[in-house]
């Protein structure tokens, strides 16, 4: 019966030290790829984007 809890307890341990280590490691790696875009026009320009545009998790084609 003993080395149930001592499973448990060795789990919940490395759970919690691999949930904390890959959340900062995520979170490292997603500040770092940042995406920024310019487009210069002068006046009465049209301008067209064509690609996938990600506009709050929701993913969008437009031509």
């Amino acid at each position: 019966m003993e080395w149930v809890f001592d499973g448990i307890g060795t789990e919940l341990v490395s759970l919690l030290i691999g949930g904390i280590l890959g959340g900062t490691i995520g979170y490292k790696i997603g500040i770092k790829n940042k995406i920024s875009q310019c487009q210069k026009g002068r006046d009465n320009a049209n301008q067209v984007q064509v690609g996938s545009v990600v506009n709050n998790g929701n993913s969008e084609s437009r031509r």
